[in-house]
């Protein structure tokens, strides 16, 4: 790969406010092949420890009880010692010389472009992020998992052993002198770099001989077998990591902080390794340092062979290995995804026993600043959204849940309990009311594949829940997966517990019993489902803050146990140096959403849900997200799931788009077969959807970016990802039908039919799932609107109707659009039997006439479905959002059940997720409408989801509780009324500042902010990630400076609405 000549000076990037995520300061300059490092050997500063502590000797007694009576709990130790046989077998002197120098430098992968002779193939043939062959064996040699050659050309073990001044060898093919082989197109090979980087780690897709997985298998195996070879073996690593560990520097030691720094000046930092995975190798030592402790002082070979006697030996390690470990935490050396760093200062503390333990803890809990390393009570409220998602993708994000729980198990170890914090708990909640049809969580950005599956089945995570809280879902989702009873025995944490009594699993393959549609209002996820929870839809509107996709208002639909227009899951690496990575996995038009202008899109409001409703055969939502394109006044999705007559279920999709001169709407159906449904298409067109002179993946619209290549990276391309969609072809008249049958299953098929309209122009295309890694092609369908030259305001209204099904089911025969007067689009659906449906969407609520063959159809419904049966009479009927309905001759009114609701909250009280209502304006008990007086409160309200906003927002919570008290009502909500919490450190005016950084602050436009006791502030007129701007000054701000203020979704004066929903059946 070329890089910028280091004499080409770049600018720094920006930091974004009460950033702590990056290392401070200019990147420090890549380490010059041939330069060497003087040691850096460190002393103690603390006092040594005294005994092991993060064992106890309880939890391994009851570790070897449960291997000797149970046969899983078994088969985990026999694993850890087979792992740890692997090590004893080598030589002292063996172990030593495996762990080189900080000279030698470390690459995560060896090129983008894959192997020198077979290219692309070692990543499609493998499926692996990282397919080369690494082993201990052969030090500074990886091999291609395709051909099976060897590489580099030279012997580099030559060049080092000679303090990198014999270069013998380094003018062969494929030599590498540390920084690379460069191929004659430019493209660097990082091959012994590569091998040093995997040599200490490994990645979950390719496991392999390591010295991390080493170093966990031989301490664990010494305390469950007490065999003091593991321990000795143990130790022999630990002390040479201890010799070159304080050196390690990843970011002047590394082909990406060498990449990053040449970029634009970031700082890639780390030790070893990268910073992110640096804590779990933090955490990892001083746990094997904690296990074998105890032999160190009686292992004569071990003094001996490095000629230290006992406790100069353990003062080594705890000072070049541990608290050089915690340096790298405060240093963000080691640095990850919230929670990690937090584990491995936990750990590392436990263990060094004698160190700074106070303010490690007082970081750990209570630091009011920074995000990163933001104090746990803090980010519980900062970081996670109201629903108990934490602020990234569904994968990770159970990371953040596995590390806030061992976090949680091991504080008591220091004398703290955070388990009863409210907001921890919500953490297990979230994922479970995540997963659709029992079997699936739908792969929002980086986030599993097209294939599905369930993110987040950690037995010991949801033991720990289990154990902690006793709530029997926790329990019956481990049954589900075999995480309970014997089966709960997966790891060596494991062992160190009782096993639990396995629940009742859930039927067939579910992971979690039947759930009713649901709503995660603050990660911004709508779920719709059958009763049977069979058929789902999830609808994703939130505010993107890491690892996210450009994908606001994606749907995914899921039937016959299958995701059947899915998201297209983790993309090629996490890399900003591979292309298709950023130019299409993330890009919009990958997705089932709609591109505006042929760019991604750019604006990061969350959206707001107008509608939510479910009566049983119809369920329906409707999410505004204007914010998403700024030239767009308009930008909104409603959809409809419907039971079919015949048991079946099919999705109607309505996307109204106003502003901009293009609007695309795409969807796609299943890897598997396609077939377009008739012949009424073109031939397949040279080139690509971008155009036929462009090229696959050619980089048409940033022509900066292509020429820059890969020295300045992808992550920034904005454009409109087009290049990737292949073999086009154009409709040549009437509606674009698409029948699919999925790779996995075939008794899984889905129909896909975009009906037309006047100005759309329908195509086919294919694309790629991912460019590097997934040769698997997809059938997309893409309606394109244009404006003509010199034409106004665009405006678009794509309808689509999807029907899962197996192959051989009869579906429907006709799809029409019906004339309405008024306002809104109608459908006219007809079914096999005969029956037909009338399906109604109208985001304005107008009145409006649908004129049918049968009679008229009159509402004022956001959304209405009528039935009719073969003889033309209304057999069913929904509405939503509307008062009233006719058809025919008939009329269905609201009942007092039904009807929508209105008031104003008057008082909140936001640590019991609580406030109340007064209706419609009433004053007085007696002023209540006759809805209210006639049908209880409880009944009426729980679960529904309703609005709440004021002037600047809205936002939509669903009701867990209701009671009458007067002239109010007394609502609880089911999800936290608390939307964060920042410590003042300066009041200007209506301008409250903090040095914690808020990512949510987007979605606090609206809010409410209150005092340390709960009383309110002031509402919030904007936000930034440093400071609120309030719409008045608060009372007395300079008494707040200093103090905490919370930030609550809901405030006294915002109004409420909850829309009527309506259901009859003849």
């Amino acid at each position: 790969m070329t890089l910028l000549p280091s004499a080409i000076s770049v600018a720094a990037p920006v930091q974004k406010p009460n950033d702590d995520w990056a290392a401070p300061g200019e990147p420090r300059p890549a380490l010059k092949v041939g330069e060497t490092l003087p040691p850096r050997i460190r002393t103690p500063q603390f006092p040594l420890k005294d005994r092991r502590t993060l064992h106890s000797e309880a939890e391994i007694a009851l570790a070897r009880d449960n291997v000797a009576r149970f046969p899983a709990a078994k088969r985990v130790a026999e694993e850890i010692i087979a792992d740890a046989d692997y090590w004893v077998d080598w030589t002292d002197e063996a172990l030593r010389d495996l762990i080189v120098t900080a000279e030698v430098p470390r690459s995560f992968e060896v090129c983008p472009e894959g192997c020198p002779v077979h290219g692309r193939k070692v990543f499609e043939l493998t499926g692996k992020f990282y397919p080369w062959i690494v082993d201990p064996k052969k030090p500074f040699q990886v091999t291609c998992p395709v051909g099976g050659e060897t590489y580099p050309g030279n012997d580099y073990g030559r060049f080092y052993r000679s303090g990198f001044k014999d270069r013998t060898g380094l003018d062969q093919p494929y030599a590498d002198d540390g920084r690379g082989w460069v191929a004659p197109d430019g493209q660097r090979y990082w091959f012994v770099a590569h091998w040093h980087h995997w040599v200490w780690t490994q990645h979950p897709t390719s496991p392999h001989p390591n010295i991390m997985r080493g170093l966990a298998a031989l301490g664990r195996a010494w305390l469950l077998t007490g065999d003091p070879r593991y321990a000795h073996k143990a130790a022999v690593l630990l002390h040479r990591t201890a010799e070159v560990y304080p050196n390690m520097d990843h970011e002047s030691q590394s082909r990406y902080g060498e990449l990053m720094a040449a970029k634009d000046g970031s700082r890639y930092s780390g030790k070893i390794i990268n910073a992110i995975w640096e804590t779990y190798f933090v955490a990892q030592l001083a746990e094997t340092y904690d296990a074998i402790w105890e032999t160190i002082d009686g292992d004569a070979a071990l003094q001996a062979f490095t000629g230290k006697g006992g406790r100069d030996l353990r003062a080594f390690i705890e000072a070049n290995v541990i608290e050089d470990g915690i340096d790298a935490i405060y240093e963000r050396r080691a640095r990850g995804n919230y929670g990690m760093h937090q584990r491995a200062l936990l750990i590392a503390a436990i263990v060094r026993q004698h160190g700074d333990n106070a303010r490690y803890l007082n970081d750990l809990l209570d630091k009011p600043e920074g995000a990163s390393y933001l104090g746990i009570r803090r980010a519980l409220y900062g970081l996670v959204w109201r629903d108990g998602q934490p602020f990234e993708s569904p994968e990770y994000n159970s990371l953040w849940v596995q590390n806030l729980t061992a976090v949680t198990s091991l504080l008591p170890k220091l004398g703290v309990d955070v388990s009863t914090l409210p907001r921890l708990r919500r953490l297990y909640d979230a994922p479970l009311a995540a997963i659709a049809i029992g079997r699936h969580t739908p792969a929002l950005g980086d986030t599993s594949s097209v294939y599905g599956g369930v993110v987040g089945e950690a037995p010991s995570v949801y033991q720990q829940a289990f154990r902690t809280y006793g709530d029997p879902r926790y329990a019956a989702f481990l049954a589900a997966f075999g995480g309970a009873g014997d089966g709960g025995f997966r790891d060596f944490a494991s062992l160190q517990h009782p096993p639990l009594e396995a629940a009742v699993a859930p039927p067939a393959d579910r992971r979690v019993t039947p759930q009713r549609s649901r709503l995660l209002s603050g990660f911004g996820l709508a779920l719709l489902n059958d009763p049977a929870d069979e058929t789902a839809v999830s609808l994703y509107f939130g505010q993107h803050v890491s690892h996210f996709h450009f994908d606001r208002l994606h749907f995914d639909l899921f039937a016959r146990g299958w995701p059947l227009t899915p998201d297209l899951g983790y993309p090629d690496a996490m890399n900003i140096y591979v292309p298709g990575v950023w130019t299409w996995s993330v890009n919009t038009i990958a997705h089932n959403t709609v591109t505006v202008d042929a760019a991604a899109q750019p604006g990061n409001a969350p959206g707001v849900v107008e509608l939510f409703a479910d009566a049983g055969w119809v369920r329906g939502v409707e999410v505004s997200a204007a914010g998403t394109y700024p030239q767009c006044a308009d930008y909104r999705r409603g959809l409809v799931l419907v039971d079919a007559p015949g048991g079946g279920r099919y999705l109607v999709d309505f996307f109204n788009v106003t502003g901009g001169r293009q609007h695309d709407y795409s969807l796609h159906g299943p890897p598997g077969t396609s077939r377009l449904a008739d012949d009424a298409w073109s031939a397949p067109a040279p080139g690509t959807l971008a155009g036929e002179k462009v090229q696959l993946g050619e980089l048409y619209d940033d022509p900066a970016m292509a020429a820059a290549g890969p020295t300045q990276g992808y992550f920034e391309y904005r454009g409109s990802g087009f290049q990737h969609l292949f073999n086009v072809q154009r409709r040549t008249g009437g509606d674009a039908v698409v029948d699919y049958v999925h790779e996995k299953d075939p008794a899984a098929a889905l129909r896909i039919r975009v009906l037309a309209a006047p100005g759309l122009s329908l195509m086919a295309a294919d694309a790629r799932v991912s460019p590097v890694k997934n040769p698997h092609l997809l059938k997309y369908l893409i309606a394109r609107h244009a404006a003509p030259e010199g034409d106004g305001l665009l405006r678009s209204e794509f309808v689509s109707v999807l029907e899962p099904h197996a192959p051989g089911e009869a579906l429907m025969t006709a799809a029409t659009r019906l004339t309405v007067a008024g306002g809104g689009r109608a459908l006219l659906l007809t079914h096999a039997n005969g029956e037909s449906d009338i399906v109604i969407h109208d985001p304005a609520g107008s009145a409006k006439t649908v004129a049918t063959a049968r009679g008229p159809v009159t509402t004022d419904a956001r959304l209405a479905v009528v039935r009719l049966s073969a003889d033309g009479r209304a057999a069913r009927v929904f509405f939503a959002g509307g008062s009233g309905l006719g058809f025919a001759g008939q009329s269905w009114e609201l009942s007092a059940a039904s009807a929508s609701v209105t008031g104003e909250v008057v008082a909140v009280d936001p640590a019991k997720s609580e406030f109340r209502l007064r209706l419609g304006g009433a004053k007085a008990a007696g002023d209540i409408p006759a809805a209210l007086r006639t049908v209880p409160p409880a009944g009426r309200f729980a679960g529904r989801v309703v609005t709440l906003g004021n002037g600047f927002a809205r936002t939509a919570h669903t009701l867990m509780a209701a009671h009458q008290d007067g002239d109010e009502l007394v609502l609880t909500l089911q999800d936290d009324l608390l939307a964060g919490l920042m410590r003042v450190t300066a009041v200007a005016g209506s301008r409250l500042e903090t040095r914690a950084q808020l990512p949510f602050a987007p979605s606090y436009v609206g809010a409410t902010v209150y005092d340390d006791a709960f009383r309110p502030l002031g509402r919030i007129r904007s936000a930034e990630l440093d400071h609120l701007i309030l719409e008045a000054p608060p009372a007395d701000g300079a008494a707040l400076v200093g103090r905490d203020v919370w930030i609550g979704s809901v405030g006294p004066g915002d109004r409420l609405d909850l829309p009527a929903v309506f259901t009859w059946q003849r």
